[in-house]
C-alpha cells in the first residue's frame, strides 16, 4: 500500500511539473513596459528583448511611455549621449529591432512631450497596448 501510494505522489508530481513546463512553453510574446529612464533599466529592457528575439524566437515588443519618451525623437542628444556598454540608447533601440523587435511609443506621451511622430526614430510605431499586453499568452515585464 505504502509502495502505491509513493508511486502515485511521484506520478502526480512529475505531471505537475511537465503541465507547468508545456504551459510555460506556449508563450506567444512578450510585452516589455518600459517608462524608467533610468539608462540601466533602458540598457535591461533592450538586451532582455533582443535575447529573446535570437534565443526564443517570440514577438517581443517594447512600449515607450512616460519620462523615456524623448528619448524616441531623432534628435534628442541626451539619446545620443547617454550610453551603457558602449551603446548610446538610440544604437540600443536600432539593435532590438533589427533582430525584429518592436517599439510602440505612447501616443499621449509623445503629445504630452510635444513630440512630432515624424521625428522618431525610424520603425516606431505609436499607439496604446491594451488588447497586446493582455492577449493569451503573452508574458509582462516592467522597467
Amino acid at each position: 500500500m505504502k509502495k502505491t501510494n509513493l508511486i502515485l505522489i511521484i506520478l502526480m508530481f512529475c505531471l505537475t511539473v511537465f503541465s507547468g513546463m508545456a504551459t510555460a512553453s506556449k508563450s506567444t510574446g512578450v510585452f516589455i513596459d518600459l517608462s524608467s529612464p533610468d539608462i540601466f533599466k533602458i540598457h535591461r529592457a533592450f538586451a532582455v528583448g533582443t535575447m529573446l528575439r535570437t534565443t526564443q524566437d517570440v514577438d517581443v515588443t517594447v512600449y515607450i511611455s512616460l519620462a523615456v519618451t524623448p528619448y524616441v525623437n531623432k534628435d534628442y542628444p541626451v539619446a545620443k549621449m547617454l550610453s551603457l556598454r558602449g551603446q548610446n540608447v538610440h544604437q540600443h533601440m536600432e539593435d532590438f529591432m533589427k533582430v525584429g523587435g518592436k517599439i510602440m511609443v505612447c501616443s499621449m506621451c509623445l503629445a504630452g512631450h510635444g513630440i512630432d511622430p515624424d521625428n522618431m526614430l525610424p520603425g516606431l510605431t505609436t499607439g496604446m497596448p491594451g488588447k497586446l499586453m493582455m492577449a493569451e499568452g503573452v508574458k509582462l515585464l516592467s522597467y
